[in-house]
């Protein structure tokens, strides 16, 4: 992860430009054709958010479908808003800079980098835990009543980066949301171990360095010189 354009930013100074009100509760999703993406679970984050706006009802609600082209919609209070896909990174950045919380549904996955470039900007994820999505998202500890997601949440607040519920549960999903939208010290608290826990395990330079040095060691457990190693090391 290219930690020089996916990092924090204030919330509120980013907004304006992409036409986003600064006090709008900001939901985000993004994915190549987001609606027929056979991969993604769009109708899942849809009835999710159809349940969310019965109980938050404080503020404004957005949220931004990034990688699609259609009309705004409405479910119930909430606005929905359908962003074409974008392929300058810096503008994708924006995007989760701006957001409160990144919504990840799938119906399988792999390691997303959407996931990833969320938690960089320090952006809290609620995902389903498919595939390789619970090695990325460290998933805060459940709740009296959330029994049921309490193996797949085990990390209390000084390290949690976002929730985590199974495939295809829009009710755990909505209750996700909901728990992080009403407790704005939680969510920043989680949006802050979401950018350290970046730069710990996904920057990019850090990966390229770890994978220098192991092909370092490599050479010398095979009889290569040190000086090789080296080489390699410094390009």
């Amino acid at each position: 992860m290219d930690l020089s354009i996916f990092h924090p930013a204030d919330k509120r100074a980013v907004r304006p430009a992409l036409g986003i009100r600064k006090d709008t509760q900001v939901l985000l999703f993004t994915a190549n054709r987001v609606r027929q993406n056979v991969w993604k679970d769009y109708q899942t984050i849809r009835a999710a958010i159809a349940l969310l706006v019965e109980r938050v009802r404080q503020r404004d609600l957005l949220f931004i479908a990034l990688g699609d082209d259609a009309s705004a919609e409405r479910i119930g209070r909430a606005e929905v808003r359908f962003v074409p896909y974008e392929d300058d990174p810096e503008a994708v950045a924006r995007y989760y800079q701006a957001a409160d919380l990144y919504l990840h549904a799938a119906r399988a996955d792999t390691f997303p980098n959407t996931i990833l470039e969320a938690l960089a900007c320090g952006t809290p994820v609620v995902a389903t835990a498919v595939g390789g999505i619970p090695e990325q998202v460290k998933g805060l500890e459940a709740v009296e009543g959330q029994a049921q997601t309490a193996k797949l949440n085990r990390y209390d607040k000084s390290e949690a980066t976002g929730i985590l519920v199974p495939a295809g549960d829009a009710a755990g999903m909505a209750a996700g949301i909901e728990r992080l939208m009403k407790d704005d010290s939680l969510r920043g608290c989680m949006g802050e171990n979401a950018a350290r826990d970046a730069r710990e395990r996904f920057d990019l330079q850090r990966q390229v360095d770890s994978y220098l040095e192991w092909y370092g060691r490599i050479l010398l457990d095979n009889g290569q010189s040190a000086k090789a190693a080296l080489e390699l090391r410094n390009g």
